[in-house]
């Protein structure tokens, strides 16, 4: 996995290729830096006029990605003209609908994990409405292999039902229909047409199938190098920026 900047004149000759920058950015981890909460998190001023002349550009279309509801994830980014996808890629796309089945195998989960989980301190339950994320980000080992079993526990009896997926200190109970990030970007890739040259930055394993669906693109994982499907890497939110602002100076 190499540096992004250390690749950008190779980089720079893809985008040229292509009349249109298909760029899709995941939020947590990649626009922001985590925070213990999520409520916390909120994309600054200047960030956001980048986005918002890249939007404005006939070269780009851009998408945010997010793991948050759609509504939260729109309402903490403010860029009129960002096609927003909440719930991994699934809320506000033409994706199927979720059963009644699923809706009551979370329902089920959410109030059997609940009450396990009260037992291991630092551990704090989001509730999504469609999905369940358990944070674990300041427990103990002994604690997180606890929150695991309890987690794999309670996912056994709905296999067929539900998904583990997995990210930095947090697991997400979601319906199968949601899909992935992977599926997702293939779909909205689809729809923008083969002009697109597709791009997508993203920071944990939630990201990975969007990596491995747009492996055609320049895929960007951030943080320290490790296994990924990733063509390249950026250490840091800021390294984002930065390529962002490249974006703009370059091709916007």
């Amino acid at each position: 996995m190499r540096h992004l900047f250390h690749c950008w004149p190779q980089v720079v000759q893809r985008f040229e290729a292509k009349p249109t920058i298909a760029l899709f950015l995941d939020f947590d981890g990649t626009l922001v830096p985590l925070q213990p909460r999520p409520e916390d998190v909120w994309l600054d001023d200047d960030t956001r006029r980048t986005l918002l002349r890249l939007v404005r550009s006939p070269r780009f279309r851009v998408w945010i990605v997010s793991g948050r509801r759609r509504a939260d994830v729109r309402a903490r980014v403010r860029v009129p003209g960002i096609r927003y996808l909440g719930l991994h890629g699934w809320e506000g796309r033409d994706a199927g609908a979720i059963t009644e089945e699923s809706r009551e195998a979370v329902a089920c989960a959410k109030s059997w994990l609940a009450c396990l989980l009260l037992s291991v301190p630092g551990v704090w339950l989001e509730d999504k409405g469609l999905t369940l994320a358990i944070h674990y980000q300041s427990v103990a080992e002994e604690g997180v292999r606890k929150t695991r079993k309890f987690v794999q526990g309670v996912l056994a009896p709905f296999a067929d039902t539900l998904q583990l997926i997995r990210g930095k200190k947090v697991w997400e109970l979601a319906p199968r229909e949601l899909g992935d990030k992977g599926v997702a970007v293939a779909s909205e890739l689809s729809a923008a047409g083969s002009c697109a040259m597709p791009v997508f930055i993203g920071d944990d394993l939630m990201d990975e199938p969007a990596f491995s669906a747009l492996a055609c693109g320049v895929t960007v994982r951030v943080g320290r190098a490790c296994r990924t499907h990733a063509r390249y890497r950026l250490s840091s939110v800021q390294q984002v920026h930065r390529f962002l602002k490249k974006l703009e100076g370059e091709f916007a």
